[in-house]
């Protein structure tokens, strides 16, 4: 991975309005973007809360099991699953509000293929960066370097190892500064605004946005310091 810091400041300045342009889509799209929030992840997680807790309780208190059994295995699965398959619905609606193309309830249901290769990719990933994630530094970037993948997906129906390949070389020489700068402000951000309850939410849901926008505008737009069209030759042609 090569990268080239040649005018480091005209890229980070443009990442910069990128962060101002999620939060602006964000404002205006609030409502869309956080039903879309609540069924593809905030939705999950409480499922699985729910059906963890009540698989424990069987497996405590009919079978024996204590520390959990089956039963709570069970209701993680199932959140897991869930979540996964979902990664790549949330990443349709992002798009979409990038894009200004009106939302609705089912984009969260993408085609089978779709959702088994977004289950795939968010395992393979989640699980290189757990193995890592007491190195702070090639935890983060990983996450940087796999946070198109979902968009890959979606958009131009990538296999998970295809999408995975494209978001890492797409994240590479120019880019790499600047996406870094961006994460880094919403890292912060979140970590600032997680006294309040709805703040690493509604910042989840911006930091959803800008990527979107990193995909969509980055990567095709001629007057970005960035292009990289080639990777997106059949871009739009799903989400739309």
């Amino acid at each position: 991975m090569g990268f080239e810091i040649t005018n480091v400041k005209e890229n980070s300045v443009y990442a910069l309005g990128t962060l101002k342009d999620s939060w602006v889509l964000t404002a205006k799209q609030f409502f869309p973007l956080f039903i879309g929030w609540f069924l593809t992840l905030g939705g999950p997680v409480l499922l699985t809360c729910l059906l963890s807790a009540a698989g424990w309780g069987i497996d405590k208190f009919m079978l024996g099991f204590p520390k959990g059994g089956p039963f709570s295995l069970v209701g993680l699965l199932v959140g897991v699953l869930t979540i996964g398959g979902f990664w790549a619905g949330w990443a349709k609606i992002a798009l979409k509000v990038t894009r200004n193309i009106p939302t609705k309830m089912s984009d969260v249901l993408c085609s089978p293929g779709q959702m088994v290769a977004s289950l795939i990719a968010l395992s393979l990933s989640t699980i290189a960066i757990g193995l890592t994630g007491w190195l702070v530094i090639p935890a983060a970037l990983l996450f940087l370097k796999w946070q198109l993948t979902p968009y890959f997906i979606v958009d131009q129906n990538c296999g998970p190892i295809e999408a995975m390949k494209k978001s890492w070389h797409a994240t590479d020489d120019q880019i790499f500064i600047p996406l870094a700068v961006l994460d880094l402000i919403f890292f912060g951000l979140s970590t600032v605004s997680s006294a309040i309850f709805v703040g690493p939410i509604i910042c989840h849901m911006a930091l959803a946005v800008a990527s979107a926008i990193v995909y969509s505008r980055w990567l095709t737009d001629e007057e970005a310091p960035f292009n990289k069209a080639d990777l997106l030759e059949s871009h739009h042609d799903v989400v739309k």
